[in-house]
């Protein structure tokens, strides 16, 4: 296809100079393997990290002026476990507390969730929580085990949005599986081996191990708990306006970070780009995310550029592939839509150079469990032409939803871009503008039929693609696009895996399996870049998913 026709305005080509430096971090951090120790064996295949007690560092100053950060979108921007779901962590992690902490290797971490230990049966059936007996929420009441089974029911109800909630049911059956031992001590009766249950409950994923008080919530009600919070994290709420910013407070002094830098906290939502950058220049914002095609020319207007290199993996869904109607039932489709995009292209003409093609989504090339023979589907329209001819696509509307992200603000143009290519090859496309909330909504209600979307899924740790495996592609997940029983006996059986050898392979196995049946259009490895003023000289994006170390920003 004719580069012309595609991008009437070659956009600049260049590397982003990382200047990612490493905030020291306040409690430190230890380095922690996927799985707890064996309850009762002294011979555990994973060496276990030692149980670390709450260290309080004690403020040097106090807490001072505001810092300002301005985003496309900030999740579902409703700060309660059960309501928010994975792309409001980047504030929610500010408020709560989690029941397992973690740090910015992306490891589990004793010394900074609520739990100060943990141990898990042979089996992984059965599960003890230690908690600790410091922690107070803002309201003033000590945050307890009940606090925790409470939140946990929230967030696994049939009303809840959390993203990764189904990984949780499905290994807690019920809430009578909870056992509050007494107000420092929690066990858990797994319904099926569940060697990564520590790390379900924790905040590298999404907001499933956050903690909110049972005594207020119960107090005030859902409804207004929603629009006056109450956490346990280093910040408090202040105020909120959907849609245009939202206000958070520092303590003083808070038990994991001690004192924070700043006092006030404010998210900013500014969709457009050449917005956010001009509020940044002007310095009515600190932090702005941005483009890739952006950040070089920002780089060299003097502000400072902070890179996650190769941090997600860009793809397009195939919705309710299972349905008689979908177009994708038909692998001949899947492979066509695959083999009509010039992955290179996009990333040199959309992304700045700032990506390189991709094997298979939602994996990371540089993720763990991935099979590294595999490479990305080659760009080749002929034979897309050939199978959509010999397939049993009769010409129907596919709707590709379109929309800026905070992760992608590019999305719009990568959307026409996929838009052209496909059309190339004869596919009747659609481009629908929306918001990604509403667009999650569709997912969520799978009311996609012949529709799609995108997503650059964050790289993770191997528990964490167990979970977005189980959301993503198992029958049972809440954003499921396939029903295939191949793709849930994979994905049980990865989940039943306990040794980290059967993990790793459970992996690679079912990553073969939607390489060989073109499950997505995957497109490419991503760089994620955030600009700054001078007031950020350093910062560690860390590597926890759906929240690039924000909290590091507010930390001495």
């Amino acid at each position: 296809m004719p580069r012309h026709r595609l991008f009437q305005i070659p956009f600049l080509i260049a590397a982003l100079t990382s200047m990612m430096l490493v905030v020291a971090v306040a409690c430190g951090s230890s380095s922690e393997a996927t799985q707890a120790p064996s309850e009762g064996s002294s011979d555990t295949s994973v060496p276990a990290a030692t149980a670390v007690p709450a260290t309080v560092v004690p403020a040097s100053a106090k807490p001072e002026g505001k810092l300002t950060i301005a985003l496309t979108d900030l999740g579902n921007e409703t700060p309660s476990v059960w309501q928010e779901f994975a792309f409001g962590k980047s504030y929610m992690r500010f408020m709560f507390d989690a029941l397992t902490g973690t740090n910015d290797e992306g490891e589990v971490d004793k010394t900074t969730g609520a739990a100060m230990d943990w141990s898990m049966s042979p089996d992984a059936i059965n599960w003890t929580f230690k908690i600790r007996d410091n922690i107070k929420f803002h309201n003033g009441d000590a945050l307890t085990a009940e606090d925790v089974k409470f939140s946990i029911g929230l967030m696994t109800s049939e009303d809840s949005v959390a993203s990764y909630k189904t990984k949780v049911t499905a290994s807690i059956a019920s809430q009578d599986d909870i056992t509050v031992v007494s107000p420092t001590e929690l066990s858990i009766k797994a319904s099926k081996p569940s060697g990564f249950l520590n790390w379900d409950l924790s905040d590298i994923q999404g907001v499933e191990g956050l903690i909110q008080p049972k005594n207020y919530t119960e107090t005030v009600g859902n409804e207004e708990f929603a629009t006056s919070p109450v956490g346990s994290g280093p910040y408090k709420w202040v105020d909120q306006r959907k849609g245009d910013f939202m206000e958070l407070e520092a303590l003083d002094d808070h038990w994991r970070d001690g004192a924070p830098i700043f006092k006030s906290l404010v998210f900013r939502i500014i969709p457009e780009e050449s917005t956010r950058i001009a509020a940044l220049k002007a310095g009515e914002v600190d932090v702005i995310s941005v483009s890739r095609e952006r950040a070089p020319q920002l780089q060299s207007d003097g502000l400072n550029i902070f890179s996650k290199n190769g941090a997600s993996v860009l793809g397009l869904y195939f919705h309710e592939q299972w349905r008689d109607n979908s177009v994708w039932k038909d692998i001949n489709v899947r492979k066509a839509f695959n083999l009509a995009i010039n992955r290179d292209e996009i990333c040199e003409f959309i992304f700045a150079g700032e990506c390189s093609p991709a094997a298979v989504y939602p994996w990371p090339d540089i993720a763990p469990g991935v099979d590294t023979s595999l490479t990305a589907y080659p760009y080749d329209p002929e034979e897309a032409k050939r199978l959509i001819e010999a397939s049993d696509y009769n010409g129907e509307e596919v709707g590709i939803r379109s929309y800026p992200r905070a992760d992608v603000p590019e999305g719009p143009r990568f959307i026409e871009a996929v838009g052209a290519y496909l059309t190339e090859i004869g596919i009747n496309v659609k481009i629908i503008p929306t918001e990604y909330a509403s667009y999650r909504q569709e997912r969520l209600a799978h009311t996609l039929d012949n529709g799609s979307g995108y997503l650059a899924a964050p790289n993770r740790p191997l528990a964490g693609f167990q979970g977005v495996m189980r959301v993503l592609n198992h029958s049972e997940g809440a954003f499921t696009s396939t029903h295939d029983p191949a793709v849930d006996k994979l994905i049980e059986d990865w989940e039943a895996a306990i040794l980290p050898e059967d993990v790793v392979a459970g992996s690679v196995d079912l990553y073969r399996y939607l390489y060989d049946n073109y499950n997505s259009l995957t497109c490419c490895n991503m760089n994620i870049s955030y600009a700054t003023n001078d007031r950020i000289s350093s910062w560690n994006l860390g590597k926890r998913v759906w929240d690039d170390g924000f909290t590091n920003l507010t930390q001495r």
